[in-house]
């Protein structure tokens, strides 16, 4: 458990600690995606890029004709391996959007259901009182807001 969660205050029950623990793991989890999908997408970028540039000095500037062009890139064995490199950068991306979307949203559902349930959670009128102290560390702490359901 984060320390600044585990040392929250009396007004704060266990049940409620493990559930803004849930909610910290979660925005780990998605920000740790969008991250890695971030890091991909530029990779891909670069590799193509760089193909491109290859591919316009070394083939299309050196050929007379579109055929000539063809059959010296499909000649050379080393474009096959380049290209397959690029669709797996190009799936990886794919894959890593669907993983963040995902994990986004099981994120903004649970941070809904805790501003939902913020009621429950700090049942007693003197617990109420200090929620917002845990809502400004959450927001402090793991850029969480608790305050509203929207992002």
């Amino acid at each position: 458990m984060e320390p600044v969660i585990e040392v929250l205050d009396k007004h704060t029950d266990d049940a409620t600690k493990r559930t803004l623990q849930l909610l910290v793991g979660k925005k780990k989890k998605f920000d740790q995606f969008k991250r890695r999908e971030w890091l991909w997408r530029l990779s891909t970028f670069f590799t193509f890029g760089l193909f491109l540039v290859y591919i316009y000095y070394f083939i299309m500037l050196n050929s007379s004709s579109y055929s000539d062009m063809f059959g010296y890139f499909f000649n050379r064995p080393i474009h096959l391996p380049v290209v397959m490199f690029i669709a797996f950068q190009l799936g990886m991306v794919k894959y890593l959007l669907y993983k963040k979307e995902k994990a986004e949203k099981e994120y903004h559902d649970l941070r809904k259901e805790m501003v939902k349930r913020s009621d429950d959670f700090w049942a007693q009128p003197e617990e109420w009182k200090q929620r917002h102290l845990v809502f400004e560390m959450m927001k402090r702490e793991f850029d969480i807001n608790l305050y509203h359901e929207s992002k």
